[in-house]
């Protein structure tokens, strides 16, 4: 659109500028008066707004109606225009048209005087805002005979849109649901093709009606009771009723209700259910009171009692009768109170007669049981050994003794088993025994496996450099770089310590003392110096100063193993390439200080006079001709005396063996376990410390026979007298084969 004003332009027509020739030279005059600082601009020649969004009153959408002005800039003349769509005029005028839904690009052109145009675009909007208009059914009420509600139908609700013209509502709940007892408001609502909503709401009102009689849901079949006394019996029955509004109907059986006293004979029971509604049903069943009971027995209820030895228990008890004419009357009963019943169940029968004759019998069991495992005695106590490699330690302990009430003592079985190799942290050690009859009996201990050896750090040998300039010598120059990667740390337990130092970043000339430090995973810390020298900087051309060779731990001794027997430890291992000697070293496992036995070239050494019971631990460390030392290697050991003597573990037999062992002074006796395919088979206690074994015996009420096989066999001291139950540690357990 082309704008006009008082100054014309490069666009400007010949009769403009000859009309701009009059109005510049008044305009020069005012420009040259005194006091004249400002010119007035012309107004546009078109002047038309965006009128308002307008609601659509219908399909066809809106008369929308807004102002032109259409006017000479210069002369201030009335000029015609026109709108399209929409309509004409001249000067201000108002354009009043119907335009559809949405928005409507409309442009509006005046004609100049010089025949000329302007133009100016405008938008009209006509939208729909105006929700539906919905007319719901009218209010609702009824009544049902369900205290759930009824189903209720009621009339379509409508609606009407300014644009869309009739709608169909949606209403909720819908016609034909289901109502409860009450008021429930239902919401109709309808959405017009331009998302609006419109919605209103009506109630349906559902009364409840109670017209139904209640219902007996349970009604005693004839009764027959036996008189308790004269007077009949107590009677007791259970009557039940439901009513249809939900409420338990009251019932009432006349006199006659469940727990009264019935006279001897029939008595018919009449009942009477009732609701809240006034609604009634009735029902009756017949009682029947009679006597021909014979005595009650009063006996006790099956009984169970733990056994306190092998024959059983002394169990007693009290047995009676009684009946509603004799009164009191004695019981007879077989096994007598006070008599030792065996292990299992004894059935105990008792029998009554009172003076008419009428007899009662009854009965009632005694069961003795094993129930309770072997008891523990000896469990060891918590304890803490040293890491012997990455894998952790083998451990070695004493298993704890378990004696059971009725079968003395008991094979006891660890895991992990002693001398097996328990890892880093803390394992609980569960113990477990059985008795004949299965009964377990458990004991725990920890054992907790610790790294506390520092690593063995191996520091470079001090050496002299020169200088790379006036400064000294950089901690990144390659001498002094070798110098500080060449410490090397070694451990037992973490095969990658960490190593640091407290290197500067330039070495000054003159004496530095280089700490080195060595952590392994367990947080062990070990430190060591090297001195490394820093002469000035030579004259070009000088060779390095001599570099002294690198120092590195040997390798530990390989295939390392210890045989404990009676007092002494056999140690035998292999020494690798490169080592001069081994140093071997002992200390307990439970702790005290390492003692130097053996230094050498030897690959076996025989630790003599220890002591039975306790677990050492030996290490053994390689040391090279420069006195580099390795992390060593450890392992633990448990000496312990052979206590049984014959046949020796493993012996294959053809003939029933004589078991000897070593003899406890302090025994009053010896109990002997002998077992085939993990099966106890025997259980004898031998009062010298042998036992002649048979080809057949009998065990637990069955027949054993010494058949071809593997054999394995256990034994005890007992103290005092059998029944105390009193056994010491085992004495161990040895093995034989009987062939054919």
């Amino acid at each position: 659109m082309r704008q006009r004003g008082p100054q014309g332009g490069a666009n400007a027509t010949p009769v403009a500028r000859q009309r701009f020739s009059v109005v510049a030279a008044a305009a020069l005059v005012l420009c040259i008066a005194p006091f004249s600082s400002t010119s007035i601009a012309a107004p546009p020649p078109l002047r038309v707004d965006d009128p308002a969004p307008v609601e659509a009153a219908g399909p066809d959408g809106a008369s929308v109606g807004y102002q032109v002005k259409a006017f000479e800039p210069i002369s201030g003349n009335p000029i015609s225009a026109s709108c399209d769509p929409g309509g004409s005029g001249t000067g201000t005028f108002t354009v009043a048209h119907v335009y559809p839904l949405g928005s409507t690009s409309v442009m509006c052109t005046a004609t100049l005087e010089d025949a000329s145009t302007v133009s100016k675009g405008i938008t009209v909007t006509v939208r729909d805002t105006t929700p539906p208009s919905v007319t719901p059914p009218a209010n609702v009420s009824d009544s049902a005979t369900e205290p759930s509600g009824k189903a209720v139908t009621y009339g379509a609700a409508t609606a009407t849109d300014l644009v869309d013209g009739s709608l169909t509502p949606t209403c909720t709940p819908s016609s034909g649901s289901m109502f409860p007892i009450g008021t429930t408001t239902v919401v109709c609502t309808a959405t017009d093709s331009h998302g609006n909503t419109g919605s209103a709401s009506f109630t349906v009102t559902v009364t409840f009606a109670d017209t139904t009689a209640p219902t007996f849901t349970l009604v005693p079949s004839p009764i027959t009771a036996e008189a308790t006394n004269a007077a009949g019996a107590v009677v007791a029955y259970t009557i039940s009723a439901t009513d249809n509004s939900g409420a338990t109907p009251t019932i009432d059986c006349a006199g006659h209700g469940s727990g009264s006293t019935f006279p001897l004979g029939v008595t018919t029971v009449t009942c009477t259910a009732s609701d809240a509604a006034g609604n009634n049903a009735s029902a009756s069943f017949p009682v029947t009171v009679r006597d021909t009971t014979a005595p009650q027995l009063n006996l006790p209820s099956n009984m169970t009692v733990e056994a306190d030895s092998s024959s059983g228990k002394i169990v007693e008890y009290t047995a009676s009768a009684t009946d509603a004419v004799s009164g009191s009357l004695s019981a007879n009963c077989s096994p007598a109170s006070g008599s030792v019943f065996a292990i299992g169940t004894t059935t105990v029968n008792c029998s009554a007669a009172d003076a008419a004759g009428n007899k009662a019998d009854g009965s009632f069991g005694v069961t003795v049981t094993d129930t309770i495992g072997p008891a523990f005695s000896g469990v060891p106590a918590d304890r803490q050994v040293e890491a012997n490699g990455p894998a952790g330690s083998i451990v070695n302990y004493t298993p704890p003794t378990a004696n059971d009430a009725t079968d003395g003592p008991e094979v006891v079985t660890c895991t992990p088993e002693s001398g097996s190799t328990f890892s880093l942290g803390t394992t609980t050690v569960t113990c477990h025994a059985h008795d004949a009859r299965g009964n377990t009996g458990a004991a725990s201990f920890s054992v907790s496996v610790v790294d506390t050896t520092n690593p063995a750090l191996i520091v470079p040998a001090d050496r002299a450099v020169y200088a790379d300039s006036p400064d000294g010598l950089s901690a990144q120059n390659p001498y002094a770089a070798d110098f500080l990667n060449q410490a090397q740390a070694v451990d037992s337990v973490d095969p990658h310590p960490r190593i640091s130092n407290d290197a500067p970043a330039l070495f000054t000339v003159g004496v530095h003392v280089v700490t080195f430090t060595a952590v392994d995973a367990s947080g062990n810390t070990v430190s060591k110096g090297a001195r490394l020298t820093v002469q000035p900087m030579p004259p070009a051309g000088t060779p390095p100063l001599p570099v002294p060779p690198a120092r590195t731990p040997p390798k530990n001794v390989t295939g390392l193993r210890a045989e404990a027997g009676d007092g002494r430890v056999r140690l035998s291992w292999h020494i690798p390439d490169g080592v001069d000697h081994v140093v071997v070293t002992h200390a307990l496992s439970a702790g005290g200080d390492a003692q130097v036995i053996y230094t050498g070239h030897a690959e076996s050494f025989t630790d003599l006079h220890l002591v039975n019971g306790l677990e050492y631990r030996y290490i053994v460390v390689s040391i090279d001709k420069d006195g580099n030392s390795s992390a060593g290697t450890a392992i633990t050991a448990l000496p312990k005396a052979t206590l049984l003597r014959s046949p020796k573990d493993g012996a294959r037999l053809k003939k029933p063996p004589k078991l000897v062992w070593v003899r406890n002074s302090e025994a009053s006796y010896y109990n002997v376990q002998l077992f085939r395919d993990n099966v106890k088979i025997l259980s004898a206690w031998p009062v010298r410390a042998t036992l002649a074994l048979k080809a057949n015996w009998k065990y637990q009420g069955h027949a054993h026979r010494l058949t071809p096989g593997a054999y394995r066999w256990y034994v005890w001291p007992g103290f005092g007298a059998r029944a105390a139950v009193d056994y010491g540690e085992t004495l161990g357990f040895s093995t034989f084969q009987i062939v054919r």
